[in-house]
């Protein structure tokens, strides 16, 4: 088999291969021989056909699937004496199999650039310094008293009316409009906006407590802007059975609160620990956006042209992964007003800027000889497994058999990198800049392009 390779530009390239007949002879052969067996011709017994007649009926069928065949089993060997990597397909330019003359094909194919990185040490970066937002330690103390309050039975005699906070166990039989409903054991909790049926925590309101045992009926008008399109203006009346129900009791933000969280013996203490955990959070946010920075200058000093079907492979996983966050919510995309072309336009540029990212690094690691050492993989292996509370060696063996040990190590690789550039980078703390006012006049000349 003889090879040439021609590059066509940047990111792809075109491979003459060259197969003599005698290779290629025994299998045509051998096909003609296996097709005379079959065929099934007037006037001749089964397996009687004359091999010349076989060879006029079918011999065209043969070579072009012989053709094919060729193609598909050489390409990847002929690309390799290149030290190529195709990135698609091969596309068949020339290829025309002729009994008796040597099997020339011309087969043409995407490659990833070849990059020599410059410029890529000494980068000045800008680096925000850590800011705690208050409204995120809130946050959290919030969600750890949510997690604290309790649902606790009512004192014995309790006659007050119920209120914001209460929540009541029913059972609901009863129609909204022509719509049948009937469900058990819900549990309503007064004032909470995510209810069953909207409308109806509003239509309990001032129910004295000691209806627990008993049934009533009521009929309201559900709250409009929350319910079906087909429902609206029509009433519900339902038939309740009032089961059970508890008050919340949420604790106080004291020492006391803060000792039986466990993590601090006073309230300051807690708020100090999470004030610190936010600062850790929004430090690291900041080490990212700095770090998109350097790439970005990178990108700006390193110009090169990205095959097509790379980019389009990042753009199709993208749009997966944002149906399946939808799907998680229980969202549809066409509920979104997006179809999937739409989705996959708003995500090109990001792709476009996560595949350019990807190939200059990986050329600069390259150059570098920055590569991952077992130890490396271990190492956060272990702090995967430490995070989601399971066997690292089970852990390990879950993600060799999903092909995520791979990504894993890409991403260990990749952070090497980075550190490796933000090491050699000139790097300033320093606030992102406040943007200025927009005037009359921005805003007059900003109109036009915003209309087109």
């Amino acid at each position: 088999m003889e090879t040439q390779l021609e590059k066509i530009n940047a990111v792809e390239c075109r491979v003459r291969v060259q197969i003599p007949w005698e290779e290629i002879s025994p299998r045509f052969d051998k096909k003609l021989r296996e097709l005379q067996g079959q065929a099934r011709l007037p006037g001749f017994r089964p397996g009687k056909v004359p091999p010349q007649m076989v060879e006029r009926l079918f011999g065209k069928n043969v070579r072009d699937e012989l053709a094919r065949d060729i193609v598909q089993e050489t390409f990847q060997s002929a690309v390799t004496q290149h030290n190529r990597v195709p990135l698609t397909q091969p596309v068949l330019e020339e290829g025309t199999l002729t009994k008796g003359q040597a099997f020339v094909y011309l087969a043409r194919f995407e490659v990833p650039p070849e990059i020599q990185p410059k410029d890529y040490t000494g980068v000045p970066v800008r680096r925000r310094p850590a800011v705690v937002d208050a409204t995120k330690v809130d946050a959290l103390i919030k969600a750890k008293q949510d997690e604290a309050t309790e649902l606790r039975p009512l004192a014995e005699g309790s006659e007050r009316p119920t209120h914001a906070g209460d929540t009541w166990t029913l059972d609901i039989e009863g129609t909204l409009g022509d719509v049948n409903v009937s469900r058990k054991d819900v549990r309503l909790e007064i004032g909470d906006a995510t209810e069953y049926l909207p409308g109806l925590s509003k239509a309990l309101e001032g129910t004295p407590l000691s209806a627990v045992g008993s049934t009533r009926t009521i009929t309201f008008l559900p709250t409009q802007e929350r319910i079906r399109a087909d429902l609206r203006g029509k009433e519900a009346t339902l038939t309740i059975g009032f089961r059970d129900v508890r008050e919340k009791h949420v604790p106080n933000l004291d020492d006391d609160f803060a000792r039986e969280t466990g993590e601090a013996d006073s309230f300051e203490a807690l708020r100090a620990k999470y004030s610190d955990q936010v600062r850790e959070e929004d430090q690291n946010e900041a080490e990212r956006d700095a770090r998109k920075r350097l790439v970005e200058t990178l990108l700006e000093r390193n110009g090169f042209e990205v095959a097509p079907s790379l980019v389009a492979r990042e753009v199709a996983a993208q749009v997966d992964l944002f149906k399946r966050q939808l799907q998680q919510q229980n969202i549809k995309l066409n509920q979104t007003g997006m179809s999937e072309q739409q989705v996959a336009q708003q995500m090109r540029p990001q792709a476009l800027f996560n595949v350019k990212a990807f190939l200059l690094l990986d050329a600069i690691g390259k150059v570098e000889n920055l590569v991952v050492d077992e130890a490396e993989v271990d190492k956060e292996l272990q702090n995967l497994a430490e995070e989601r509370s399971q066997n690292v060696d089970r852990l390990r063996a879950t993600m060799e058999k999903n092909n995520q040990l791979l990504l894993l190590r890409a991403q260990i690789r990749e952070e090497k990198i980075l550190d490796f550039l933000m090491s050699k980078a000139e790097v300033t703390e320093a606030p992102d800049p406040t943007p200025e006012p927009e005037t009359a006049e921005t805003a007059e000349t900003a109109t036009p392009d915003a209309a087109t």
